[in-house]
């Protein structure tokens, strides 16, 4: 028993931490019991900062058929949180973390939602939250880029708790054709497997080959280097980098985009410093034999640029903490790609194409200096790369106007299951 003064000590503070508590909840009950304003709703699991990416794109073709459309995101972690709270505030998003699964909480949670569809950017391998979706009548889909064994292995090391689950999909959006068999071993029904390309190596058609020769013939031989998506501080360190190539490739351009474009002018001056003749695209100043660092800041020049690149090096890889470039582009125009030890939002786009041999990482300088090197030497070699990385995306190409065709169909409340009858709960 607590004696009496402990009880006169300890009261206080539990009435203070109730009271907290309780002004710390309240707002999370009135958000859960406020009508949802007009409009198809969809919920939208991206999970972590690396599936921002596709997210964005999925919203951008889904609100061309669905002006009005109000989107739930949910993630899993407090920094993909607050990257998405930066980037669509005030476009009819609600981002918050994904809740426990537990049946009080998937309870609340859709019924505070209201959503019309749900789709997962990967296993949704929760069984209370699955099994609250399937009862409200829920179209669920599932977006598995490739079934790898680690986020499946819950699966198959309890397949008594997660087959209900794997049944309960309306439909699993898959990335390849290989993962069927696969899918279907664990306990996917096969006829609601479809292959639709993956979101997230999902990439625009490159610029035309035939301007990207004459580009090439006009530099005279001169190795082209793309850094897209620099940071600050990484700037730099690269130009140190090629700085320091050898004299059969001493006569380099450096084309860097600079991640946020405002920067060109102030970054012009500063390599200017060092010695760099720089030129900048959005002024219009031309290219000469001089020139060191060419500055990208007009998107359109982006993909003529990139064509014609020898090879790409993703900025925002150099410094931890950073988004990093997408590497996708570069894939899909056939260059090679070198990327630095920090991966973020692009992180299973790069490994992809790291898998497919297209992408090769440089834990640092010395690294880049002796992959950029052997790349230049050996130009055959990193042609194949940059061949093996339009083969890992040429697939995947139109896949996010696909999903969101499919789930179009869902928002209006006018779709049925595939593979599935519709009166079955």
């Amino acid at each position: 028993m607590i004696p009496q003064a402990g009880r006169r000590l300890l009261d206080p503070l539990c009435k203070a931490a109730y009271r907290g508590l309780t002004g710390l909840l309240a707002p999370l009950r009135g958000r859960q019991h406020r009508k949802p304003p007009p409009g198809p709703c969809l919920w939208l699991h991206a999970g972590t900062r690396a599936g921002l990416e596709p997210a964005a794109n999925l919203l951008g073709a889904l609100r061309i058929r669905h002006p009005d459309l109000r989107v739930v995101l949910t993630v899993v972690s407090g920094a993909a949180r607050a990257e998405a709270e930066r980037g669509w505030a005030g476009e009819r998003v609600t981002v918050t973390l994904l809740p426990p699964d537990t049946t009080r909480a998937a309870r609340r949670f859709l019924a505070g939602t209201a959503p019309d569809a749900a789709l997962c950017l990967g296993p949704g391998l929760w069984p209370n939250l699955a099994r609250e979706a399937d009862r409200r009548g829920l179209p669920w889909f599932w977006v598995i880029t490739a079934a790898l064994p680690a986020p499946w292995r819950r699966a198959r090391r309890l397949p008594c708790l997660y087959r209900p689950t794997l049944r309960r999909p309306a439909a699993y959006l898959l990335g390849r054709e290989a993962d069927r068999e696969t899918l279907a071993a664990l306990g996917a029904p096969p006829e609601r497997l479809t292959v639709t390309g993956s979101p997230l190596l999902d990439a625009p058609a490159p610029a035309p080959a035939r301007e990207a020769r004459r580009l090439r013939a006009a530099l005279k031989g001169r190795p082209l280097l793309l850094f897209p998506g620099t940071e600050p501080g990484e700037e730099e360190l690269l130009a140190g980098v090629c700085r320091r190539l050898p004299a059969p490739f001493g006569h380099w351009l450096m084309v860097l985009a600079p991640a946020d474009p405002a920067r060109a002018p102030e970054l012009a001056e500063h390599l200017g410093r060092f010695g760099l003749a720089t030129a900048v695209a959005s002024r219009g100043e031309a290219l000469g034999p001089d020139t060191r660092v060419y500055l990208l800041d007009d998107p359109e020049q982006s993909p003529l640029l990139l064509a014609a690149a020898d090879l790409v090096v993703l900025g925002g890889t150099w410094i931890q903490g950073r988004p990093g470039a997408d590497p996708r582009p570069a894939a899909a125009a056939a260059r090679p790609v070198l990327y630095g030890p920090y991966l973020n939002r692009h992180r299973e786009a790069v490994l992809a194409l790291d898998t497919a041999g297209a992408a090769r990482e440089a834990p640092n300088v010395n690294y880049l200096l002796a992959a950029l090197r052997r790349w230049l030497q050996q130009p055959g070699e990193a042609a194949a790369a940059g061949r093996r990385g339009r083969e890992a995306v040429s697939p995947h190409r139109g896949a996010v106007e696909r999903v969101a065709e499919l789930l179009g169909t869902y928002l209006g409340g006018s779709g049925t299951f595939p593979g599935r009858d519709p009166r079955e709960g």
